[in-house]
């Protein structure tokens, strides 16, 4: 594995510090250095300015997600450089950081106003369901890199924290529609109040379509991929005294999914993807508390609980045509019931304070409990405990230069106590142009899936034998993944206008990756079943950047663009006494390609553009355009081609001054249409076809 070069990491920070030292008297103050530049809280729980970071950010604003056209959360990432967004099918977006290995991003923590809505059994997030919509987002911070000293194990690659307009940002009522191609039929409503201690706002929505269309080499047929979500989200503030506040988010979802194959394939696999109807319900419940003391320092008391009820309930389909023997051990209809329950509730304890003019600490503990009922996937019930000590100290040297030092000590379920550490050196060049190196460890949990997973189905019983179809028999004993990584970063603001370029260059290396595995195949089993193993060391380096920049005081361009390269090796070689040499060998044959294949799950090239104007009268345009190389995730098998498409918006304001004022009769008709240059591509699955789609959106404020 290539080793990443420790001698320009040291070299920075000392050339930095001993300039900082020498020359501290000829600086200008520290509020010089506080230029246009964005505040973020999610890097280190503390409100900082983009240059004064230990990660890499990258900023969303609700005017470029408005710009995009977005319709749903997930096409929002699409503005992150080195971010993969693809669909598994019309309902199951995938988002992930540094390309793709599988359809689970398991190595990116991801937040709503600080909640983790990383579901803890397979380690994913289901974006489709989300108890959110689109319009009530106010920004979203995503941290690229790894932030395990702030915000935990699984932020090995990066953080996502979407963070919700307040409940006094919702000044009046307001209904928007959206129909369209593909089915494309939205509804939402928003409403609200401010009162002189109580703050108020609530949204109901409902978003569906009919899915994809299946590419003409691949199938004839519509795929079964329609779906319809509807959701409730309302939040309350609360301020009994000036110094106190209290925080009440709630939310509910409920789903409907079309999943299943039309023209399922005669196997072992395909004989259980008969059609139906999965019911997905979600809620969530957060309590934060805050008290604000004199001199800038808070404490902040949160609960919250998440839940998550599947029910996906099916018969196989009978496999009489099948090739002998499935034909008689699956030549009826096997109950399959995927159903699963999931509960987190986690509790932490946050303190900000300033201990001197120069510097400030963030310090604090929490603890989580998750569990689940899935009894056709896991071994058990299982209840995890999880328990977190936190400290971040940024402290100022000179008015040039900073220091950032935190760490985040961890208990998991498996008894494994970790510690995360991360340190950064921030140097003013000027008060406009900024330099940042950074080190840091993080680490991956298993999931409950890879450390109990248990899928089996019972088939027939032919003579004395119970025949069993079996997918995956966890062994268990898996210890965390391991991440080293290190980046150098620039981050400048190039005029008055508040325009930013952001670039940096990194290199991670993620040990003992956890990946699929067969174990030994019993004689009542009719497919050899799975089991996890740390099965790969690898390495990410690359380049990335993004320049914000404004064209005139109407007119916005961002500019997102990523090199990347990847590799692994095999960190462990079968040599399994209970599978025959025939089987080891196979093993071993396919750790070797998977490893030398590892290289393609990251795109070499990948950009994107985002343009925005607004013309007089009311008119506005947004312009995305996207490229990424070809990529193939190790899961799906097949290579994602080179795929380049374009997505307008065209809107058009009304409703006259006054009325604009007063906060009533005013509104927006918006034209969207997605992938305007062609008529289809595929991404992450070869079998969906995205087309060009059109749809129409009319907003009124009442």
């Amino acid at each position: 594995m290539k080793k990443f070069p420790h001698r320009p990491f040291i070299a920075v920070l000392l050339a930095g510090m001993s300039c900082g030292s020498a020359q501290a008297a000829d600086y200008p103050s520290e509020q010089d250095y506080l230029q246009e530049f964005p505040v973020v809280l999610s890097a280190s729980r503390l409100s900082q300015p983009i240059s004064e970071t230990p990660n890499a950010m990258t900023v969303i604003d609700r005017n470029m997600i408005v710009a995009s056209g977005a319709r749903n959360i997930a096409d929002v990432f699409k503005l992150v450089p080195s971010m993969y967004v693809g669909y598994a099918d019309g309902h199951t977006p995938i988002v992930s950081y540094r390309g793709i290995t599988d359809a689970y991003a398991r190595r990116m923590q991801v937040l709503v106003d600080g909640r983790s809505i990383y579901l803890p059994m397979l380690g994913q997030v289901d974006w489709a369901e989300l108890p959110l919509d689109i319009g009530d987002i106010d920004r979203i911070e995503v941290v690229r890199g790894p932030s395990a000293a702030s915000h935990g194990s699984n932020s090995v690659q990066g953080v996502i924290n979407i963070l919700t307009r307040q409940a006094s940002g919702v000044s009046q009522a307001q209904a928007s529609v959206s129909k369209g191609d593909a089915g494309v039929s939205d509804v939402s409503a928003r409403f609200g109040s401010m009162g002189e201690s109580w703050d108020y706002r609530v949204t109901l929505a409902s978003r569906g379509d009919s899915g994809f269309d299946p590419m003409p080499s691949v199938l004839s047929i519509p795929l079964n991929d329609n779906h319809r979500t509807q959701l409730i989200n309302t939040r309350i503030n609360y301020r009994p005294t000036g110094g106190d506040s209290l925080d009440i988010q709630l939310g509910y979802s409920h789903s409907s999914r079309q999943l299943g194959d039309q023209n399922p394939t005669l196997s072992s696999t395909g004989i259980f993807s008969k059609l139906r109807d999965q019911k997905v319900s979600s809620d969530f419940e957060q309590f934060t508390w805050l008290h604000t003391f004199g001199g800038d320092s808070d404490l902040q008391l949160r609960y919250y609980h998440i839940g998550r009820d599947t029910k996906d309930e099916r018969y196989s389909l009978s496999c009489a045509t099948c090739a002998f023997p499935l034909n008689l051990i699956a030549s009826g209809s096997y109950p399959v019931f995927d159903d699963a329950v999931i509960h987190r509730h986690d509790l932490e304890m946050q303190h900000t304070l300033h201990t001197s003019p120069s510097n400030r600490v963030v310090l604090g503990m929490g603890a989580r409990q998750d569990s689940a009922i899935a009894p056709n996937n896991l071994r058990y019930s299982p209840t995890w405990r999880e328990y977190r000590l936190f400290a971040h100290d940024e402290w100022r040297i000179t008015p040039a230069s900073l220091i950032n030092i935190g760490a985040m000590a961890e208990k998991n379920a498996l008894g494994q106590t970790h510690v995360s550490p991360r340190v950064s050196y921030n140097y003013h060049l000027t008060p406009k142009n900024t330099l940042r190196a950074s080190v840091s460890v993080a680490y991956r949990n298993p999931e409950m899936m890879e450390e109990l997973g248990n899928q089996s189905v019972l088939l027939n019983k032919v003579g004395a034998t119970q025949y069993t179809w079996h997918n995956i028999s966890a062994a268990g004993g898996l210890s965390p993944e391991k991440a080293i990584s290190r980046e150098i970063g620039y981050i400048g603001q190039l005029d008055e206008d508040g325009s930013t370029l952001d670039v940096r260059v990194y290199h991670d290396q993620i040990g003992d990756i956890i990946w699929l595995d067969y174990v030994a195949n019993t004689t009542n089993s009719t497919v050899q079943p799975k089991s996890f193993q740390s099965d790969f060391n690898a390495f990410y380096s690359g380049l990335e950047g993004t320049l914000n920049y404004r064209l005139a005081a109407r007119s916005r361009l961002t500019v997102n663009y990523a090199h990347q390269v990847a590799g692994a090796t095999r960190s462990r070689v079968s040599n399994n006494a209970s599978l025959s040499p025939a089987q080891n060998a196979s093993i071993n044959a396919s750790l070797i390609s998977y490893a030398n294949k590892y290289s393609e799950t990251v795109p070499l090239n990948s950009a994107s553009l985002l343009l925005s104007h607004d013309f007089s009268d009311g008119l506005q345009l947004g312009v995305g355009f996207y490229h990424i190389d070809p990529v193939r995730s190790l899961d799906a098998g097949t290579l994602q081609p080179l795929t380049r498409y374009l997505d307008l918006r065209v809107a058009q304001r009304f409703g006259t001054k006054r009325s604009k004022e007063k906060g009533s009769g005013s509104g927006e008709i918006a034209l969207v249409v997605q992938n305007a240059l062609s008529d289809h591509y595929f991404d992450y699955s070869s079998q969906t076809r995205h087309k060009r789609r059109a749809y129409l959106t009319a907003t009124l404020g009442l």
